[in-house]
């Protein structure tokens, strides 16, 4: 028996992992500056080396200091308007290629879409925090209950390694009466008897902890009529909020636009495109070029033009007089997607949004002056009312190399693009050159580099 015993709790205990040195260091300084915080769940994902969202719970008259400390190390604090009582702060790790977010809570609030139910164990949780290497954590009870809240109220669901997670502390809590005692007491308080402890202790042992949801909507309706005025409070300021974000993004803190140029073959929608997907990011992207299949925001009517002035099959089908009659509607059709375009650039970066443009006017500029007053005039107008981009990315690349991997084009045309658009960095002051001969993940992690520091240049807390 005593061998048996033995065996449970070497293999339910928390193995201590090393942190990455920016983390360690994250978690020594807000340490010294003697914060009390611990970790609400995820320990075991630190050691991950993917991009990272860190919850925390932080002392509530010590979330100031805590965002102090961070903002020391890098990180801006993201607007949470709407998102009460949550404190977002993020920064990029150029040596790992990776994000971190910290999500900071002061009180422990559950519920979906809004948190608006609280359960008043905060301090609780901080008090009996126990060190795991070089942070804290909760305390297995307090870590039990509280991860079965967030499956249960927040999520809607359980993820694999959070239902082993939870059968791992059922098996620790077994061992401390104390602790056993503590989360049945916490579930008399909040959940009985929409949900008992019993039930929970019998869904751990069948290894299914889904059945548990068939409870959620019962213990929704009990936590709320236990707080009913609070709950309603909370929820509508919080919907409210929300429905105003970007009006107060405009006002205090819109995004970036970031405008791409790049010879052909430098991996600039590959790029754009990776912009799109990052976690960081999350970069809305909006093709500037002429490319009608290539496009990603635009007129309805254009793809419409597009099939009768020039279909796939190659031969015309409507009759020659309407294709002149749609020749000029077509045009003016391109002029006014393109200021469309421009007024969703700017929309989306007044909404606090990243925007990744894929070309942009700038590529005009590199092409051959025109003489003909009538072609001049014809440039002018499809060049006027573009916003200028906060960063300019210009992917560069010798013509060898260029040819090399899109094979279009001559070695010594490449290389006149290329010179073109490097002579454009006198007139345009906010462009950085990336040498596009590394590999496509290490040109992600410079561009993301760059757009980052920008940011924080102006917004870091």
């Amino acid at each position: 028996m005593a061998a048996a015993t033995e065996y449970v709790k070497r293999e339910t205990s928390t193995a201590v992992i090393v942190l990455p040195q920016l983390l360690a260091e994250i978690f020594a300084a807000v340490e010294h500056a003697e914060i009390p915080y611990c970790l609400l769940r995820g320990y075991e994902e630190l050691e991950g080396r993917g991009d990272l969202e860190i919850d925390v719970l932080v002392a509530s008259g010590s979330i100031s200091r805590f965002a102090e400390v961070l903002r020391a190390q890098g990180f801006v604090r993201l607007p949470a308007w709407g998102h009460a009582p949550h404190h977002f702060f993020l920064n990029y790790d150029r040596a790992l290629g990776r994000w971190l977010k910290f999500d900071a809570v002061t009180v422990l609030r559950y519920g979906r879409p809004v948190r608006a139910l609280q359960i008043d164990l905060a301090a609780e949780c901080l008090r009996k925090r126990k060190r795991c290497g070089q942070v804290f954590v909760l305390a297995p009870e307090d870590e039990f209950f509280t991860l079965l809240l967030h499956g249960l109220l927040d999520k809607g669901h359980f993820r694999p390694e959070r239902s082993t997670r939870l059968r791992a502390l059922r098996e620790q809590l077994r061992q401390s009466l104390a602790a056993y005692q503590t989360v049945e007491e916490n579930f008399a308080r909040y959940l009985r008897p929409a949900l008992d402890w019993s039930a929970v202790v019998r869904a751990c042992e069948r290894n299914d902890l889904r059945v548990l949801l068939h409870k959620r909507k019962a213990a929704l309706r009990q936590l709320v009529q236990r707080q009913r005025f609070a709950f309603w409070r909370r929820t509508i300021f919080a919907l409210l909020l929300r429905h105003l974000r970007p009006l107060l993004f405009a006002g205090h803190q819109p995004g970036l636009a970031v405008a791409l140029l790049a010879p052909d073959g430098a991996g600039k929608s590959t790029l754009a495109a990776a912009l799109q997907k990052d976690f960081g990011l999350r970069a809305q992207l909006v093709y500037m070029g002429t490319n009608v299949a290539a496009g990603t925001v635009g007129l309805p009517t254009t793809k419409w033009l597009q099939r009768r002035l020039k279909p796939k099959s190659g031969k015309p089908r409507l009759p020659k007089f309407l294709r002149l009659l749609l020749k000029p509607v077509n045009y003016l059709n391109r002029v006014c997607e393109q200021w469309y375009r421009c007024a969703f650039v700017v929309y989306q970066k007044r909404r606090g949004r990243f925007v990744v443009c894929d070309r942009y006017v700038y590529d005009s500029w590199i092409a051959n002056p025109t003489t003909a007053g009538l072609k001049r005039w014809r440039r002018a107008w499809l060049e006027w009312g573009w916003p200028t981009p906060d960063l300019v990315i210009l992917l560069d690349a010798p013509g060898e190399l260029l040819f090399a991997r899109k094979g279009e084009h001559s070695v010594a045309w490449l290389e006149k693009q290329r010179a073109a658009y490097l002579a454009l960095q006198p007139r345009l002051p906010q462009m950085r050159v990336v040498a596009a001969t590394q590999t496509a993940e290490e040109v992600k992690r410079e561009v993301i580099a760059l757009i980052w520091k920008e940011y924080q240049s102006r917004y870091r807390l």
